[in-house]
């Protein structure tokens, strides 16, 4: 026997003989705490940070801008009457407001929510000056210095509150169960491991077989904080396993959408006859958004020709000199009411390539694109000349990618609900640009574009447009990968991940272990905590 000491012996496992299989993988789940949402944790930890803050603002205000001579009127009757009941009145209303609109960073993100949380500071501060102006004879010019520092102190901490949080989000490590269909989990647990994020593990993949999901899930997802609910669960699955972990407040739920989700998520409730209804909004642009939304497109299509008219000099240059052939590349694309137009583009790809072969969406690396075309891809250069497209009315600055008519009607042929993005004018970038990968399955890129329809504002398109930046410089957005050719076994194996098939789930193993196959003692190399 293998020569542990007492308090070893306490972290390992006495087991009778194991056959050959259980020796080589064991699931060890004896090892591993209870697993915590810490972004539960951190959106109750803003809430508190709020309250702390829309309690003390206006005094530090009032502590750093003694200069003003406000004492005074505060601590004299009816001064000081006056301030509790403002004070009061305004710390409620800052509450109130945030917690009304459900302005939460980790939800919603650091940059909207922290305007958001100014606007509504300064302005509860400013409404209150008319009153103390009348009341307590407090010049207006005053209580406007003192709305500035006080939404300003409360705007900074809060921004700094919230990064802090935002940072300890991300790096918290998320260990994930998938439920769903097996060829679906399996699917998308590809995609999520192929990314090799360190902090995202995959520890349990259970499988939905004739619409049963095995009871065993409901002791294993103690081991996880995430849970991905596949959208292709049977109703009766999703919906049993939705209100059990949607009532366990110390775990993150995911629910990966379907179209009808998609449209639901842009109602408007509304009693019917004591009936909870939903009033559904078109799924797409009106008019009037459509014209500001066009003067928008004119604007920065015209600030960015200038700023990009170096590009227009140097690529045309480069790619006569490399082949002489044309600089430019059109082809046949479709725009809204499926209209056809000529899109325009840097050409990257070898003259009459077309001829050579057709689209290599597989291979890495295609023989057809030119080396200055590679370079003009990977760094999406070879879009700048659809800014022409977008002026001349074809094509929006964010909206849909085109796609070609015989793709489209392959598409539709497949998937009916593909028609409806076509309810919008194409774009030059997109939701689907900036959160998908090339090889990214059209049906998961189309769940983008109607979400985008359906959730359309002005200020989605500045988020999607400032995205792009980010996703232009990731060489990964651009390219992506495939890893639908070899089993899900095979995968696994080789990505260097460990795992025990069950008949119902399968259990991927995240660290080593010490395995003594002649005792049949397992024990962790090291012991992992909180997952």
């Amino acid at each position: 026997m293998a020569n542990f000491t007492n308090e070893n012996k306490k972290e390992v496992e006495l087991r009778a003989p194991l056959d050959e299989k259980e020796k080589e993988l064991y699931d060890d789940d004896q090892y591993i705490d209870d697993v915590y949402s810490l972004r539960r944790r951190l959106q109750n930890a803003e809430k508190i940070v709020c309250i702390v803050l829309a309690f003390i603002s206006f005094p530090f205000a009032l502590a750093i801008m003694s200069g003003f001579n406000l004492d005074s009127y505060i601590f004299s009757f009816p001064g000081y009457v006056y301030f509790i009941i403002e004070r009061l009145i305004c710390f409620l209303l800052i509450i109130f407001l945030e917690f009304a609109a459900k302005n939460v960073s980790i939800q919603k993100g650091i940059l909207q929510t922290s305007i958001v949380s100014a606007f509504f500071v300064f302005f509860v501060y400013l409404a209150t000056s008319f009153v103390w102006e009348a009341c307590a004879s407090i010049k207006g010019s005053d209580w406007l210095y003192l709305s500035l520092v006080a939404s300003g102190f409360y705007s900074f901490c809060l921004l700094v509150s919230r990064i802090i949080f935002y940072i300890l989000d991300k790096r918290n490590v998320k260990i994930a169960l998938i439920v769903g269909p097996k060829d679906d989990a399996e699917n998308l647990a590809r995609k999520l491991l192929s990314e090799k994020n360190p902090r995202f593990k995959i520890r349990y993949i259970f499988y939905e077989i004739d619409g049963q999901v095995s009871k065993r899930i409901f002791t294993k997802f103690k081991n996880v904080n995430e849970i991905i609910l596949l959208n292709t669960l049977t109703h009766k699955t999703k919906q049993r396993l939705m209100y059990y972990f949607t009532s366990s407040l110390n775990k993150d739920l995911y629910l990966c959408s379907n179209y009808f989700d998609i449209i639901i998520t842009s109602l408007n409730d509304r009693n019917i006859g004591d009936m909870l209804s939903f009033e559904q909004r078109p799924l797409g642009i009106n008019l009037v958004e459509g014209a500001v939304k066009r003067l928008m497109d004119i604007f920065i299509s015209v600030v960015f020709l200038i700023l990009s008219s170096p590009v227009w000099l140097i690529i045309p240059l480069a790619i006569k000199l490399y082949d002489g052939g044309p600089v430019f590349y059109t082809q046949i694309r479709l725009t809204k009411g499926m209209r056809e137009f000529k899109i325009i583009k840097f050409r990257s790809m070898k003259v009459d390539a077309e001829k050579i072969g057709g689209a290599q969406l597989a291979k890495a690396h295609d023989d057809r694109i030119t080396p200055i075309g590679r370079f003009i891809r990977a760094t999406r250069l070879d879009e700048i000349p659809q800014i022409l497209n977008i002026l001349k009315g074809d094509m929006s600055f964010v909206g849909p990618r085109p796609e070609r008519p015989e793709f489209v009607k392959d598409f539709i042929k497949e998937n009916e609900f593909y028609k409806y993005r076509y309810n919008v004018k194409a774009g030059l970038t997109g939701l689907q640009q900036v959160k998908c990968t090339y090889h990214t399955d059209f049906n998961d890129k189309l769940r983008y574009d109607l979400n985008y329809i359906a959730e359309y504002s002005i200020a989605l398109d500045f988020y999607i447009i400032l995205m792009t930046i980010k996703t232009v410089l990731s060489k990964g957005m651009a390219e992506g990968v495939t890893i639908d050719n070899v089993s899900f076994h095979e995968f696994l194996k080789a990505y260097d991940h460990e795992f025990n098939q069950h008949e119902d789930y399968i259990r991927i193993l995240n660290h080593k272990r010490h395995f003594d196959a002649e005792t049949g003692i397992i024990m962790p190399i090291k012991r992992r905590r909180r997952g």
